[in-house]
């Protein structure tokens, strides 16, 4: 069994020592529960050599797969309560209502989110039955990343190119040559609160938002999306870099 299935079920909190007195430390909580896309494996492994070396902290909430526990994310509450900013890559799950209330007041706080591929339906579980004691944000896509997901195309690669006016944007300054991704998400139209980065095209079909910006709720939280985050996106050294930027924006 593969080392990263240790962390069903749990709370793995990774400290660091790095930091210097004038660089305190900064909290992310990872929220974990999809089994599509290799998000359990890769993101502790982007944290681990992109992130830790810089001075973050990093508490990871997992829900597994499996039937029994898919909707099982313990220690959400308390951990998003501690949160500098929270990290999701999450589907269909229907967490404790105690993980949804915190990420809801976390938002309210005007703390940021950072979110990949399909955490634009989340906490969204298509008129399944809520377990006893969970709840659901059939929301969160349109009201909090500002998206309107809506399917996505076959496995075809898509011409990524960045919306006009943010190329020295901070989440792509100095990117080079922009991440590639199939199996683009239709998500079309953004809400108005939002700024497009990237965008990508297939062949015969109009251009889909790929990564944008958002800022919500009186306190101005700060929200970065991307519809990237698959198993081969995570080979792709414009996508961590990506990733990274959004983080430290977000954070800044």
């Amino acid at each position: 069994m593969k080392w990263f299935f240790v962390l069903a079920l749990s709370i793995w909190t990774i400290g660091v020592t790095s930091c210097s007195q004038d660089s305190p430390k900064r909290h992310i909580v990872f929220v974990l529960g999809e089994r599509e896309y290799g998000t359990l494996e890769n993101v502790p492994k982007w944290f681990e050599k992109h992130l830790k070396p810089e001075g973050y902290e990093g508490t990871f909430i997992v829900a597994q797969a499996e039937d029994e526990t898919r909707n099982h994310f313990e220690g959400m509450a308390e951990a998003v309560a501690d949160a500098d900013l929270v990290f999701v890559s999450v589907r269909r799950r229907a967490p404790e209502k105690e993980g949804i209330d915190a990420l809801k007041a976390h938002v309210a706080a005007g703390k940021p989110i950072v979110a990949i591929r399909t955490t634009s339906h989340a906490f969204h579980i298509k008129g399944a039955p809520i377990p006893e004691g969970h709840d659901v944000w059939e929301e969160f896509d349109p009201e909090i990343l500002g998206g309107n997901y809506d399917g996505h195309y076959k496995a075809e690669m898509a011409t990524v190119s960045a919306a006009e006016g943010v190329e020295d944007h901070p989440v792509l300054k100095g990117l080079g040559e922009l991440p590639k991704s199939d199996k683009l998400y239709r998500a079309n139209p953004l809400a108005d609160t939002t700024t497009l980065l990237l965008s990508g095209k297939i062949e015969g079909h109009d251009a889909e938002p790929m990564a944008w910006i958002n800022e919500v709720g009186e306190n101005g939280a700060k929200v970065f999306y991307t519809s990237m985050g698959q198993r081969s996106d995570f080979e792709s050294a414009a996508f961590h870099q990506l990733l990274k930027q959004a983080v430290e924006w977000a954070l800044d």
